[in-house]
């Protein structure tokens, strides 16, 4: 089954550094602004769980990994229903509300594992006096949830989440550096996807892309961002130059 999203690249190298733009911008950056889902929290294999198991109940077509991977970082409700078949495209929202619920009532999907490092990271970045926000796909319900069930709570100046602007809708970081009191351009956005890259640029944020999601170094380096690195705990000795 094709989807209406062009397919989010997952093969090829994942351990490109592409750093040559930081010294320009460097001194410029007075806030963090992070995608979740691939970039700071290891959710990808709960996201294809909760898929498939929502699919299953519901006698639909299992979308396969690439499919569900390819809309990640989409708001919830439109990456279901670019799932979906196409004679079942018009009911997404209805199918929408049952993933949700199988979502709440499966515990094993609901774990936050943090990637390696961030919880260092975060102290570094908030030692040098920068704000902290997340921008991400999920819900704004979904996002408050992971920050009081982990440490990125302990760090957050301000989010922003699908359910009020989608990405890669611009518009989304343009409200963020409003959060934060600080201008568009001094905001190095991170994220995993062509979603949160294109998003970040259009915006006229800068941008770094790391590989613990569904698209590979190779690929990000395709949507030329600011930045590239093999996972977000590589940030702590570019913070450091701050």
């Amino acid at each position: 089954m094709q989807t209406d999203n062009k397919y989010s690249y997952i093969d090829g190298r994942r351990d490109l550094v592409f750093d040559s733009s930081f010294p320009e911008f460097k001194d410029s950056i007075k806030a963090v602004v992070f995608d979740l889902d691939g970039t700071l929290t290891d959710s990808i294999t709960q996201i294809i769980d909760c898929t498939h198991k929502s699919f299953s109940l519901l006698s639909l077509p299992l979308p396969d990994e690439r499919e569900i991977m390819s809309t990640i970082g989409l708001e919830l409700s439109e990456g279901i229903r670019q799932l979906l078949p196409e004679e079942k495209k018009p009911e997404y929202k209805k199918i929408t509300s049952f993933y949700r619920d199988v979502y709440l009532q499966s515990p094993e999907l609901q774990i936050d594992t943090l990637f390696d490092g961030v919880e260092s990271l975060m102290k570094k970045i908030r030692d040098k006096g920068l704000k902290i926000g997340y921008a991400s796909g999920r819900s704004t319900a979904g996002i408050k949830k992971t920050l009081d069930a982990t440490i990125l709570g302990d760090y957050c100046d301000a989010i922003c989440g699908g359910s009020e602007i989608p990405k890669p809708n611009p518009e989304m970081m343009n409200l963020m550096a409003k959060r934060l009191d600080v201008p568009s351009e001094s905001i190095l956005g991170v994220g995993d996807s062509s979603l949160d890259i294109k998003m970040f640029i259009d915006a006229n944020n800068r941008s770094l892309g790391v590989q613990t999601g569904v698209w590979s170094g190779d690929a990000l380096f395709s949507l030329k961002p600011d930045m590239i690195l093999p996972c977000v705990s590589d940030m702590e000795k570019y913070i450091d130059l701050i």
